[in-house]
C-alpha cells in the first residue's frame, strides 16, 4: 500500500470556488493511475481524518489526464457538468 493526497479544486466560471484534500492508501500507484485512465469509481476513506468519497464519480468525464512520475492531474465534469480539478501525489 502507498499514500497518495488527493486534492480536488472545485471550479464556478473559471475560479476556484472550494478545494479539500484527504490523504488516501492505495495498492500501488499504477493501479491508481489505471482508474483514471479507464474511468473507475473507486470508494475510499481518507487514512489521515475522516473523509470519504469516489476518487471518480460515477458517470463523469475526465479530461486533461496527466500522469508525471509522482502527479496524476486532471479535469473532471460531473454529471451535473460540475467542475472539478483533481490534483493527486503519492507520497510513499
Amino acid at each position: 500500500m502507498v499514500k497518495v493526497i488527493e486534492t480536488n479544486l472545485s471550479i464556478v466560471d473559471g475560479q476556484i470556488h472550494d478545494f479539500q484534500s484527504r490523504v488516501i492508501e492505495v495498492s500501488n500507484w499504477g493501479d491508481f493511475e489505471n482508474e483514471f485512465i479507464e474511468n473507475v469509481s473507486v470508494t475510499r476513506k481518507a487514512c489521515v481524518g475522516s473523509m470519504f468519497g469516489t476518487t471518480i464519480p460515477q458517470g463523469a468525464t475526465i479530461e486533461n489526464l496527466e500522469c508525471k512520475d509522482n502527479t496524476l492531474k486532471c479535469d473532471i465534469y460531473s454529471y451535473s457538468d460540475v467542475h472539478t480539478k483533481k490534483i493527486c501525489y503519492l507520497i510513499q
